[in-house]
């Protein structure tokens, strides 16, 4: 494997040894290799979400442009329909996230 030096914090070196103390780790390189891992996955899952939100918008853009648009007249309707948009996002999402039913 390509060797890398890296200059730590204080704060993260302790860490480190934390980690590599604590048994879960062997070495530092395994902290250095797991963190580096989450970092690339929380990356992969943003973009995701972006290209989702990106898909969502062209959604809503592409209904407008058909005509299929609601005029909402005070801030009481606005609210009954942004919790009513709320709320379908999240049915979908616990939809999406549910275990499936064997």
């Amino acid at each position: 494997m390509p060797t890398q030096n890296v200059n730590l914090t204080p704060e993260l070196e302790h860490f480190v040894k934390t980690e590599v103390a604590s048994g879960q780790f062997n070495s530092a390189s395994e902290v250095h290799r797991a963190a580096l891992a989450a970092m690339a996955r929380r990356n992969e899952e943003r973009e995701i979400r972006l290209q989702r939100l990106r898909q969502e918008v062209q959604t809503g853009l592409d209904s407008s442009a058909a005509g299929r648009v609601v005029e909402i007249s005070g801030e009481e309707a606005l609210h009954a329909m942004m919790d009513g948009c709320f709320n379908r996002a999240m049915n979908r999402l616990e939809a999406e996230n549910a275990e499936p039913v064997s």
